[in-house]
């Protein structure tokens, strides 16, 4: 009878809304203010973060020798590799979205919101998620600021041939700064077989290429 009495207090109107919260609360996702872009644009947004949402390890594909003298993922972001996590991980530090100039830049951020350049619409997917990675960084302080590249600096960007690296601020002096930690998310990704071993090492060794070490 105490049952009974107690499930009355709750009708079913009271019921139907608390339901419909807390499905909203733990499906509806999180993505950060893209008010000042487009419906297209923020469509491809969302399209990235889902696309890296689906990037959930099982099994890895490499001997277990060589990930654990190369895998730096987790040292980096103190959590287990998972796609979700790091959507989450972004978007925690990127509150908003705008469309602009960005010059000899793919995307620009300054204090929690990212300034993408109209050639970010134009990248694959996984560059796209590359760039917001990359950008999330900057949003944990002056330490990941990046550092003039060498004059002599002798790699392409891999994202625009037209975008010179040497003698601009386009490398880190820090191992775990923007290009660390995607190089770190690209390993995970060819250890885990979400891309073959040949496409993650030319990706992997592009993105490091830039944290120039004395």
């Amino acid at each position: 009878m105490a049952g009974s009495k107690l499930l009355s207090k709750f009708s079913s109107p009271f019921l139907l809304i608390t339901g419909l919260f807390i499905f909203s609360f733990f499906n509806h996702p999180i993505f950060s203010d893209e008010s000042k872009l487009n419906v297209k644009q923020n469509k491809t947004l969302k399209e990235t973060f889902s696309y890296l949402e689906t990037l959930e390890p099982k099994r890895i594909k490499i001997d277990k020798t060589t990930y654990n003298r190369h895998t730096q993922f987790e040292s980096f972001f103190k959590f287990p590799f998972s796609g979700k996590k790091i959507s989450r991980w972004i978007q925690t530090r990127i509150k908003k979205y705008s469309i602009g100039s960005t010059g000899d830049y793919v995307a620009m951020y300054q204090d929690g919101e990212v300034l993408l350049g109209r050639g970010f619409f134009n990248l694959n997917r996984l560059d796209r998620v590359l760039v917001l990675l990359h950008e999330a960084r900057h949003a944990d302080g002056k330490n990941y600021s990046h550092v003039v590249c060498p004059d002599d600096f002798p790699f392409l960007n891999t994202r625009d041939w037209k975008i010179h690296p040497a003698g601009k601020k386009g490398c880190d002096s820090v191992p775990d700064g923007g290009y660390g930690i995607t190089a770190s998310f690209l390993f995970e990704l060819g250890a885990y077989g979400f891309l073959s071993q040949t496409e993650a090492a030319f990706r992997y060794n592009s993105e490091i290429s830039r944290v120039i070490r004395d």
